[in-house]
C-alpha cells in the first residue's frame, strides 16, 4: 500500500482522530543504531538517552509531553518484521493514559491501523491474545470487521 500523507495540521489533532502519529525523522531514525550500538536499545537508559532528542521535534514533543513524565514506562521487545499481526496496548475502549512509542531506523515499513483506538456504537471491546512481545495481538479479521483501515508508511529517514 502506498504511504499516506504525512500526518498534516495539528499533532494532537491528527492522533486523537487516527490513534497514531508518524514523523520522517532522521535524527530521531540514527537513535536505532545508536541505542543497538550501546546495547541500552530496549532499556530504561535507552529511554532516557532517547528523550532529548525525540522532544527536539516540536510536533513530537506536542503528543509526547503528557506521557514520558511517567515513572510507570513499560518496555516493550521489537522482534522485527511481522507482516499482519497487529499489536495493542490495551483492549480497554477510550484508553488515554498510554502511548506505544516505536522508534524506526532509516527505511523502516511502518504498519499502522487508523482508528483502532475507537469502539463502533453496538461493539464490545477489542478481543486479542497477549503476545511475545509484551503487547496483545488483534486478528486482523476482527479489525476489519470494525471498519478499521491499514496504512504501510514508508520511512526512509527513520522517525517515529
Amino acid at each position: 500500500m502506498a504511504s499516506p500523507s504525512p500526518c498534516a495540521g495539528e499533532p494532537v489533532d491528527f492522533f486523537t482522530t487516527h490513534g497514531y502519529f508518524y514523523e520522517q525523522d532522521a535524527a530521531i531514525g540514527s537513535l536505532v543504531p545508536e541505542l543497538e550500538k550501546r546495547g541500552i536499545a530496549e532499556t530504561v537508559d535507552g529511554l532516557a538517552v532517547a528523550k532529548p532528542k525525540l522532544m527536539e521535534n516540536p510536533r513530537v514533543r506536542s503528543i509526547l509531553e503528557p506521557y514520558l513524565d511517567r515513572l510507570e514506562a513499560q518496555l516493550c521487545t521489537t522482534l522485527g518484521p511481522d507482516p499482519h499481526h497487529r499489536f495493542v496496548l490495551s483492549l480497554e475502549p477510550g484508553q488515554k493514559d498510554r502511548i506505544i512509542i516505536h522508534i524506526l531506523s532509516p527505511g523502516s515499513l511502518a504498519e499502522l491501523t487508523q482508528r483502532s483506538h475507537v469502539d463502533p456504537p453496538g461493539w464490545g471491546r477489542l478481543k486479542g491474545a497477549p503476545a511475545s512481545n509484551g503487547f496483545i495481538e488483534v486478528p486482523d479479521a476482527i479489525l476489519k470487521k470494525r471498519g478499521c483501515t491499514h496504512s504501510s508508511i514508508q520511512m526512509d529517514a527513520g522517525g517515529l
